[in-house]
């Protein structure tokens, strides 16, 4: 006779606790942190009168790296760009509740979202070089900004940060070259060179690998791991696999709700909603 059999309760597995319900839909696992980089509370959006995520509470930490899954659809992405305030460029969204950094709710009125978007970096799934040379994809940002001065600057900072995306040794005898005439993956690692150009904190990534080949992938994955020494990093993911490599922490989304996160290991290894473990075990429906 199995564990289950002998409790009388479908949801107790052996050596562990019950799974909560799949009717259960708050967030379950471990939502804070101590001395987060980005704290987010009640967060809501809506597309016109639909709502895409309900009430996100979530702690992200310092020099982690914390992925997101889920189905396709279940608010992930939409989550991910309330933290740089991307959703304020789509006509007909609306975003309640608070994200704090640096103890400011990035939502104020008077944030100014030019230096927060420098300041929480986006890469996104399909590479976007600019339709300039290598170097001015890198250099483009750090101008705007003010953070060279001259060209010696410039040609340092170009430098520097194709060198930390790990694409310096590939293109260094074509910095003049347009940055879409690069493979997928030498793009995606331009992209993120862009990014870091700019000096942010946080660097958000939605799906960076979904169009890359393995290669090209555990190459992404690597600098990742590089990376989080000194950024804060949140991944959106469709390959649990990936997460499972790269991240400290998972955050298990569906139909727009936070449903579970915790340590990358507890979440995969040992779930404590049943809708996680179904995801996870390949029986969702």
């Amino acid at each position: 006779m199995n564990q289950e059999q002998t409790t009388g309760h479908p949801h107790i597995r052996p050596g562990r606790s019950p799974l909560v319900e799949r009717t259960e839909r708050a967030t379950v696992g471990q939502t804070t942190v101590e001395d987060p980089r980005i704290s987010c509370k009640n967060v809501a959006v809506y597309y016109d009168a639909k709502k895409a995520i309900s009430n996100i509470n979530l702690d992200i930490g310092r020099n982690e790296v914390i992925a997101m899954i889920g189905p396709s659809g279940c608010g992930k992405s939409t989550f991910l760009r309330c933290l740089n305030r991307m959703n304020d460029t789509i006509e007909g969204c609306t975003v309640s509740g608070q994200i704090f950094m640096d103890g400011k709710n990035i939502y104020d009125s008077d944030v100014d979202v030019v230096p927060l978007r420098a300041q929480v970096g986006m890469v996104f799934q399909k590479p976007n070089p600019f339709p300039k040379s290598i170097y001015d994809n890198i250099a483009y940002g750090a101008r705007i900004h003010g953070l060279v001065q001259n060209r010696d600057e410039t040609d340092e900072l170009v430098v520097g940060s194709l060198k930390r995306a790990g694409l310096w040794g590939e293109v260094k005898d074509r910095l003049k070259m347009s940055g879409t005439s690069l493979s997928g993956g030498q793009q995606q690692r331009l992209c993120i060179a862009r990014a870091i150009a700019v000096n942010p904190e946080v660097i958000l990534m939605d799906e960076p690998c979904s169009s890359l080949d393995p290669i090209a992938t555990a190459i992404i994955e690597e600098l990742i791991d590089e990376l989080k020494q000194d950024y804060t990093i949140v991944i959106v993911t469709h390959s649990m696999q990936q997460a499972s490599r790269i991240s400290h922490r998972t955050a298990y989304f569906y139909q727009g709700d936070l449903v579970e996160v915790g340590s990358t290991d507890q979440v995969f290894l040992n779930p404590l909603h049943q809708l996680t473990e179904d995801y996870i075990t390949g029986r969702f429906e």
